[in-house]
């Protein structure tokens, strides 16, 4: 069997193509990339994935297999455990970003609706189950909706101050000194409004 090779994810990936964006269209499977990618540089088993998501292994194989074809995962250590061979995986990146062609094509326009409403959802549900927790830290969550008229360099400007934001954190993400701190989840969501 391969001896564990030293993997370094890359920074950022962007999500450019339909069969990375079809892979990231199952609930699951997002859940299975959030959970690598929580701890990037951590090899996970299929089973230690399992036990963390509460879903049975069996019911993994599949999603990990399709989130390693596209590269959002990598397998990268496989030994023999109890006359099994196991392999163990990372994610193959810091971060994502959805590139904004997506949503244009007639090819990838559909899943990446599905997507930005899964990743809304995800984000839902992820806020109600800390807020439900008896030592939840309201004053660590701000949410704010605000309806504004925007020109289209405003707009921009926006979207340019959200990423540098963005890029900023994502720098400490190597920093040893943080390892302790809680994690927190972050969505920004920028858009139109419909009518």
């Amino acid at each position: 069997m391969s001896q564990p090779q030293p993997f370094e994810p890359r920074k950022v990936r962007v999500i450019n193509d339909p069969e990375a964006l079809k892979a990231l269209g199952d609930p699951l499977r997002l859940r299975i990339l959030h959970t690598v990618m929580r701890e990037p540089r951590r090899a996970w088993s299929v089973k230690e994935i399992a036990a963390l998501l509460e879903q049975p292994v069996t019911k993994l194989y599949h999603h990990v297999k399709l989130l390693e074809q596209v590269g959002l995962i990598v397998d990268v250590e496989t030994r023999v455990v109890s006359g099994i061979v196991e392999h163990r995986y990372q994610s193959g990146q810091l971060s994502l970003q959805f590139d904004d062609a997506l949503f244009g094509s007639p090819v990838t326009r559909d899943a990446s609706i599905q997507q930005a409403a899964t990743l809304v959802e995800e984000s839902r549900d992820e806020l109600v189950t800390y807020l439900s927790r008896p030592d939840a830290d309201i004053d660590a969550v701000h949410l704010s909706r605000a309806y504004v008229r925007l020109t289209e360099d405003e707009a921009r400007a926006v979207m340019a101050e959200l990423e540098r934001l963005v890029d900023g954190f994502a720098a400490h993400k190597d920093d040893a000194t943080r390892e302790g701190l809680p994690r927190t989840a972050m969505l920004f969501l920028v858009h139109p409004q419909a009518g």
